[in-house]
């Protein structure tokens, strides 16, 4: 049982080598404009990028999740006759929205531009 891991193991070590040498030879290959394009700084460009998209879509999620949570909440403090619970939950939900918001602001240089517009615009 040994020997067919070992084998199975050389295998995918041989083709993992094989990649390696195709890229490095389609590296070498490349011209020069190629070798010169500033990889890193458009890697960091495109995870800035993905970062952004993502927060956008959790902050147009978020809204109809907190709708929906809030209604649950009520109903259920409703139906147990404990509408004097209502405004912790609320409460909770405001405090950790903020808290993510900071954490957002910090994190995003781009988000914190767009911060400022619609900041400018609702006031």
């Amino acid at each position: 049982m040994n020997m067919s891991a070992q084998q199975s193991d050389d295998h995918g070590k041989m083709k993992l080598d094989h990649l390696i040498d195709k890229a490095r030879k389609l590296w070498d290959n490349s011209p020069e404009s190629v070798k010169i394009f500033p990889w890193n700084k458009a890697l960091d460009n495109f995870i800035q990028l993905i970062l952004d998209l993502i927060l956008v879509v959790v902050k147009y999620l978020a809204v109809p999740v907190f709708a929906v949570t809030s209604l649950s909440e009520m109903s259920y403090c409703a139906h147990e006759r404990k509408l004097r619970l209502v405004p912790i939950p609320v409460l909770f939900g405001v405090a950790v929205a903020g808290i993510l918001k900071a954490t957002a602001l910090e994190l995003s240089p781009h988000l914190k531009v767009w911060s400022l517009v619609i900041h400018h615009f609702i006031i």
